[in-house]
């Protein structure tokens, strides 16, 4: 696991308390080939394995760890984050 990737039980977590208060999440995960670090285009899905668009390396990204940017959809409340 890298500093940039978490455990999945940890991030589905996290996730899902953004989701809940309106924001929309993409799963980034660091490829297990080559080191790149990759978001995956479907929002608020976490997915078990990746593929990286700069080797054939297939990644467990749920044995790896991950993480996710949070996009917001309208006015941010900060004391909620």
């Amino acid at each position: 696991m890298t500093t940039h990737n978490h455990p999945w039980n940890e991030i589905l977590k996290s996730a899902d308390e953004k989701i809940a208060l309106g924001w929309t999440v993409y799963q980034k995960f660091t490829c297990s080939g080559c080191g790149a670090r990759l978001t995956i285009d479907t929002p608020n899905t976490f997915h078990p394995e990746g593929t990286c668009d700069k080797c054939p390396a297939l990644t467990n990204i749920k044995r790896d760890g991950c993480n996710f940017m949070a996009v917001s959809n309208g006015p941010v409340d900060l004391s909620k984050i």
